[in-house]
């Protein structure tokens, strides 16, 4: 019964993705300002956390700055929700039209030398366009981990539509073996990090907009682990449904660095990315669950208290 249920929502969501590929990108903008709308003054989706966590970073800016960044997030959050389903079916020349892009010397470079790379992104412009536009633009063979859904006809697709783009998904309890393909040919692992991580006493702790935050331990450990070199992908919107794309070499040899060194670059280099055009990420998520006591010891931080 349970499969039963799981493939009625299946075919819901095909529907759905029917619907945003005959729609124009100016009407789909029109249907975002709506949903926006409504997830923002109606259903008011996460409004205190997206409060607490500007006001939080952004300690100087005043009520009304922080106003405008939070209205714009919310039409940037729906923008990004319906082209990652607009990216699932738009053909991949055009796609990279609008995902240009600027320089890709770093990465060609690398895969010219026969190295393998770790990709370190985060959630910022648009993610969701990265690993649907790689096979079009890149040498590299590219794999990424994600978490399974849980229903499965649509987590299969979303797989499907991913790796015909270039793309190996990877289940996040099988890191291991995706970065041993690394042996047989050359691979981008492509590696999202500024997120809360789920055990905070694996990560590596950095000043981050101010803030002591617990980073994702995975790009730095398993750059160091297989000494693979980091790229830093930085998406920027220039336009609604226009993004370009800037490259640089974070780390070129990892077995360098001090513990803790690599999250302490990437980070910074994410504080730079979004301190000029804030609105560009994602302020919904619950980034600071976890703080340090005057001992060193990781304790709940009790800033989403009763949000």
């Amino acid at each position: 019964m349970k499969k039963v249920f799981q493939y009625i929502g299946y075919l819901y969501f095909r529907f759905f993705i029917f619907l945003v590929r005959i729609t124009p990108f100016k009407l789909l903008y029109f249907f975002s300002d709506i949903l926006s709308f409504l997830i923002f003054k109606v259903a008011r989706y996460r409004t205190k956390v997206v409060d607490k966590n500007l006001k939080m970073c952004f300690p100087n800016k005043s009520e009304n700055e922080l106003k405008q960044i939070k209205s714009k997030f919310y039409q940037h959050f729906t923008d990004i929700l319906l082209e990652s389903f607009k990216g699932y079916t738009l053909p991949v020349e055009k796609l990279a039209k609008r995902y240009e892009f600027v320089d890709k010397s770093v990465l060609e470079n690398y895969h010219k030398q026969g190295k393998s790379v770790v990709i370190a992104f985060s959630h910022y412009g648009n993610w969701e366009w990265a690993t649907q536009t790689v096979l079009y633009e890149h040498s590299h063979k590219m794999a990424a981990l994600y978490k399974p859904m849980r229903n499965i006809y649509i987590n299969n697709y979303i797989k499907k539509c991913r790796e015909a783009r270039g793309t190996y998904l990877c289940p996040i309890e099988k890191t291991k073996y995706m970065f041993n393909m690394r042996n047989n040919q050359c691979m981008g692992f492509v590696m999202l990090g500024d997120q809360n991580p789920s055990n905070s006493r694996k990560g590596f702790w950095v000043n981050f907009l101010g803030i002591d935050t617990c980073v994702l331990h995975g790009i730095e450990m398993y750059s160091k682990m297989f000494n693979l070199p980091i790229v830093y992908f930085e998406s920027r919107k220039v336009a609604r449904g226009y993004y370009k794309q800037y490259l640089s070499e974070l780390i070129d040899d990892p077995s360098k660095c001090q513990p803790g060194e690599i999250s302490e670059k990437y980070m910074k280099k994410v504080e730079e990315t979004l301190i000029n055009a804030p609105e560009y990420w994602l302020w919904s998520h619950k980034r600071w669950k976890k703080q340090r006591d005057q001992n060193g010891e990781v304790v709940d931080s009790g800033f989403y208290k009763n949000l």
